[in-house]
């Protein structure tokens, strides 16, 4: 808590500096009455954020104070652009021209973060498995949805269309499907869109963390009652060709090891593992399993944790093959607590899976 509190007044003056520079307020009365509004603004939202802390109160709280981190980095690229100007170029100075630039570049990265949030791209895969396959699989791959209060019904529509365009066979969701709870999903009717989303050879899904949080049977009814089967430390076997097996989040307790799981199934047919977190990167690929899909990161969401998590962490976003594992972790097609997104983007991924030399399957 204490962090918050000090980031806070920390974002409090910044931005009172940043608008200072931005105003040019003549008067003391203007100069005070802008650094006790700053100041008040932040710390209402603080209030108001730890009353609910880590829920839909606390998310409103966080998309003011990264709203005003988005200013800290258009005033650094404002100064650099104007000490290119000044200093490089030796031209005279213009502050009302600079401050404008300024303007214009944080409604950019605003306007950029919002993008990347709610306009997705479709990356693509082909892993290719030593194992017999006679015809390749599309699987679409879609994670951290996050439906909930800024993600919802237009949200959807998006994902059912990219996956009718695609042809996927199959659609896996790789957890934290609701933000939290299933709240905003029943009140805004979201089961009607959800359950627009099909393929030919089903639609499986695995619980989050965030599916956890108190409403894990409530999220887990209403996928289900989407047409959505959820793999919770199950497998199920797809055109009798290929295994999926689904793992529940780490927050599970009673969740079954990789190797339980796979003795359940046979081995010499390929196998996908589907799950939430990539945290268990050596236990996986110390097993015989083509393809482990997850999510969970955010790829870090916004800088600069987009690079941050990359130190902590041996894949936060996109492929790796560690001997004979190919590792897959999506950056998501939602965003969790707040709709931005910097330094990544809103993406699902179709992966082909195919046999090496094309031959029927056992």
């Amino acid at each position: 808590m204490w962090l918050f509190i000090i980031v806070t007044q920390l974002l409090a003056v910044t931005t009172s500096v940043i608008l200072w520079w931005l105003i040019q307020p003549k008067t003391t009365v203007k100069k005070l009455v802008l650094i006790f509004s700053i100041f008040i603004i932040n710390n209402i939202a603080l209030v108001y954020g730890l009353s609910e802390f880590w829920r839909a109160r606390f998310n409103v709280y966080l998309v003011i104070e990264i709203l005003q981190g988005f200013m800290i980095y258009a005033a650094l690229v404002t100064a650099v652009i104007a000490l290119i100007y000044c200093r490089l170029l030796k031209r005279p100075q213009r502050p009302k021209l600079i401050r404008a630039i300024g303007v214009m570049i944080y409604i950019g990265i605003v306007g950029l973060a919002v993008f990347n949030a709610y306009v997705p791209a479709v990356k693509r895969l082909t892993v290719s498995t030593d194992k017999p396959l006679a015809e390749p699989l599309k699987i679409a791959l879609v994670s951290d949805t996050h439906l909930g209060r800024w993600f919802g019904n237009r949200q959807l529509d998006k994902l059912v269309n990219l996956v009718e365009t695609e042809g996927a066979d199959v659609v896996v969701l790789a957890g934290d499907i609701m933000n939290d709870d299933t709240i905003y999903y029943d009140k805004t009717n979201m089961h009607e869109r959800l359950s627009k989303l099909t393929a030919p050879l089903g639609v499986y899904a695995v619980l989050g963390n965030h599916d956890y949080f108190g409403y894990e049977k409530q999220i887990a009814k209403a996928v289900t009652d989407a047409g959505i089967t959820v793999l919770d430390n199950q497998s199920v076997l797809l055109n009798e060709a290929v295994w999926l097996i689904g793992r529940s989040d780490d927050i599970d307790l009673t969740r079954l090891s990789a190797k339980e799981l796979l003795d359940k199934v046979d081995t010499d047919k390929p196998v996908i593992f589907l799950e939430h977190r990539p945290s268990a990167i050596d236990e996986i690929s110390a097993l015989p399993i083509d393809l482990h899909l997850s999510g969970h990161t955010h790829g870090g969401q916004i800088f600069p944790l987009t690079t941050l998590m990359k130190i902590f962490s041996p894949l936060v976003h996109g492929t790796k093959q560690i001997d004979n594992t190919q590792f897959l972790v999506s950056s998501g097609f939602g965003f969790g607590s707040v709709p931005f997104r910097l330094g990544t983007r809103s993406e699902i991924w179709i992966i082909t899976l195919k046999a090496d030399t094309l031959q029927p399957a056992l």
